[in-house]
């Protein structure tokens, strides 16, 4: 065997200490959670919480949400993901809302279509535009 299993040694060695690039990106997202989409889904909470509305803001390593409540009736909860795809990390809204008897569910990006969205250009005003433009809706459907 000789020097192969030194040189195997070394390899699986060499891999323990070095992050994966699921890690790093890992990483990577829980910052932007923490730097960009929970604040601007807090300051959201805050003005939703002066119209009236129960409000709660969870992070997690994998997403933040936003869960909005009218009394005891959900309108909306709004959760902020990542996907990893080869231009990046490409951060999405899953959004449920309430639509008469239903809830509905959807998914959207925070740029038009065409344009980039990994988290180096997604900011706050981004993610609060995507989140009124769905809750707009639920009051919307619940108002008709």
């Amino acid at each position: 065997m000789g020097a192969d299993w030194r040189a195997e040694l070394g390899k699986i060695m060499d891999g323990r200490t070095k992050a994966t690039r699921a890690e790093v990106e890992n990483a990577r997202f829980s910052e932007f959670l923490a730097t960009v989409v929970t604040p601007a889904l807090k300051e959201l909470a805050d003005e939703l919480g002066r119209h009236d509305r129960k409000v709660s803001v969870r992070e997690t390593t994998i997403s933040s949400a936003l869960t909005v409540s009218n009394g005891d009736t959900e309108e909306i909860s709004f959760r902020v993901m990542a996907r990893s795809l080869p231009a990046g990390i490409v951060p999405y809204a899953e959004v449920r809302l309430r639509k008469g008897q239903r809830l509905v569910k959807a998914e959207s990006y925070f740029k038009g279509a065409g344009q980039a969205n990994t988290i180096e250009l997604v900011k706050g005003p981004d993610i609060i535009a995507c989140f009124l433009s769905y809750y707009r809706t639920a009051i919307d459907v619940g108002q008709g």
